[in-house]
């Protein structure tokens, strides 16, 4: 369900256009904050305003992702990232359940479809179709994050794994929303309607309130490279080299979590062009990873060199001085020499 139903517990049929406005408003900075933190902001997103039911007070939006201007394969990679460790924990702490339950199914069928497609007409059509149910998907998905996080507890919100500048906005947004809901005295409580939230009664609107304390800007991003050795099994492969942008591989590593990443190993590309390699179910890397972290969150992660497969013995290490060159500089608590999994 991709709306965000907002209900005021008035006495009368109406509430102040104050209240009114800045639920709209909260419910598009929280929609915001998770576009820019879960999908870097890639999604091309709209709130629109669902007419009401005559005679109720009630805000109702929907979450739209346009998908005209999106291929299969770019909306295959959104879809992914929420199978990452950071959207499922995001997730699951506001609406009490992982979103990519249906990911798997969606992926499936359209194989099915596209490999019994007789044309590029037909498979045209099967991809638009694809493109407009992961569409629906991902819009559910933030919309059930986003009315979680309008009415959740201060406590919740605080202790979500997101970054300080993602927490500021939902926690900023839930404040500009019961600010004005207090303002309103008709206003008796605030509830998410069609989703198993509890509603906020009027004694519950000062906690929400309380403006957060702005985090610190910093002049410029900090990024660094985290190099290290670890096995990956692999759960989806992605053997079109040219393709790894639009959808990467997925598998997991040593420490059993997710993991979406890049094969940038030219000999490897060679060995499985020539057949000397083959991929069946879970098969198993042992590979020298570099994770790109920006602000203590990771962007990327990119395979360098595949060291085994399947146990069989394939290449060396890339030395320090040879990551460098590739990498231009090492975070010293990772450097070629470190054989710690870079996810512990």
């Amino acid at each position: 369900m991709s709306q965000v139903q907002i209900r005021f517990d008035v006495p009368r049929h109406y509430v102040s256009v104050d209240a009114f406005v800045a639920s709209a408003k909260a419910t598009q900075r929280t929609l915001n904050a998770l576009n820019q933190e879960l999908f870097d902001n890639r999604l091309d997103l709209e709130l629109v305003v669902f007419a009401p039911e005559a005679g109720s007070v009630r805000q109702i939006l929907k979450v739209v992702v346009k998908g005209a201007a999106y291929t299969y394969g770019f909306l295959w990679s959104i879809v992914q990232v929420l199978e990452t460790d950071l959207a499922k924990d995001v997730t699951k702490e506001l609406t009490g359940k992982y979103p990519s339950e249906l990911v798997s199914e969606i992926a499936r069928d359209y194989k099915m479809k596209l490999a019994a497609a007789n044309s590029e007409r037909e498979r045209k059509e099967i991809e638009a179709e694809a493109v407009e149910i992961m569409c629906s998907q991902v819009s559910g998905v933030l919309a059930d994050a986003s009315a979680s996080a309008l009415v959740a507890s201060r406590r919740t919100l605080e202790k979500l794994p997101m970054s300080d500048q993602a927490k500021f906005e939902l926690i900023d947004s839930q404040a500009e929303l019961f600010e004005k809901a207090i303002s309103d005295q008709s206003i008796s409580a605030i509830e998410i309607e069609e989703r198993d939230l509890t509603p906020v009664t009027r004694n519950a609107f000062p906690e929400r309130a309380i403006r957060p304390r702005r985090p610190k800007t910093e002049p410029e991003d900090i990024k660094r490279w985290r190099v290290a050795t670890d096995t990956f099994t692999v759960t989806s492969p992605q053997l079109e080299e040219e393709d790894q942008k639009a959808r990467k591989w997925k598998g997991k590593n040593s420490a059993d979590k997710v993991v979406l990443f890049t094969v940038d190993d030219k000999e490897f590309w060679y060995r499985f062009h020539r057949g000397e390699i083959s991929f069946g179910e879970n098969t198993t890397l042992t590979v020298q990873a570099a994770t790109l972290v920006v602000d203590g969150k990771v962007r990327s992660t990119t395979v360098l060199r595949v060291l085994s497969f399947e146990g069989q013995k394939l290449a060396e290490p890339i030395d320090e001085s040879g990551l460098k060159a590739i990498l231009g500089s090492l975070d010293e608590q990772a450097s070629a020499s470190d054989s710690r999994s870079l996810f512990d």
